[in-house]
């Protein structure tokens, strides 16, 4: 394996792959550097995996000999659950938020002022094989909703506290990639290629 086409036409998204594959040392090329931008069929409202394939199987057909990569991401807050989830980006676009600062003080503004504040985003990643074998692999990132946004940077992760009691965005590369829900997709993913023999384990340097 040499790099992964990254199913998506959302460009922050993409390049926060690139970066966590990066960390990783993996390559990571957006497909509309290769080929044309496409529209991608429409998403289920209840099955990340399936959209997630979904993308990776639009692309992959398009470009066969390349390792394709789709993402799914989501929010999840247990008090709240008739809000987001998988349709987390569809609420957003619905209520016509488009800056990181309009979606936040949104999301924080549905959140009963006693309820608990369990809270996490996922990812739910796939990954297909020139040999058209798929791989699949998920994270989570964060345990808690903060009160108000913390880090200045990367949208949700300002609200999302995680078990070192830092908001994802006030972790720094490549720290982050620990703590993240597509960093910690994308570690698994990785994982699992290595064991399937798709992608080479790193030697370890003797002392």
């Amino acid at each position: 394996m040499a790099r992964f086409i990254i199913a998506s036409n959302n460009t922050h998204k993409t390049n926060e792959m690139i970066n966590y594959l990066a960390v990783l040392g993996i390559e990571g090329v957006n497909y509309r550097q290769v080929i044309d931008q496409i529209v991608f069929p429409p998403e289920t409202t209840d099955d990340m995996a399936k959209n997630a394939l979904v993308k990776a199987q639009t692309v992959h057909q398009l470009l066969p000999n390349e390792y394709v990569l789709a993402d799914d991401s989501a929010l999840f807050i247990a008090a709240i659950p008739d809000h987001f989830g998988v349709t987390t980006m569809r609420e957003f676009k619905a209520h016509q938020l488009h800056s990181d600062d309009e979606i936040n003080q949104y999301v924080l503004a549905q959140m009963p002022a006693a309820a608990a504040r369990d809270a996490y985003l996922l990812a739910h990643f796939v990954v297909i094989s020139p040999q058209n074998k798929v791989y699949t692999s998920q994270g989570k990132g964060g345990v808690k909703l903060v009160t108000k946004p913390r880090g200045n940077r990367n949208g949700l992760d300002e609200l999302l506290e995680t078990e070192n009691g830092q908001t994802l965005a006030e972790i720094d590369m490549p720290e982050r990639v620990k703590y993240a829900h597509r960093g910690r997709a994308a570690i698994e993913m990785k994982n699992q290629l290595q064991q399937a023999g798709e992608l080479k384990k790193e030697s370890k340097e003797e002392d």
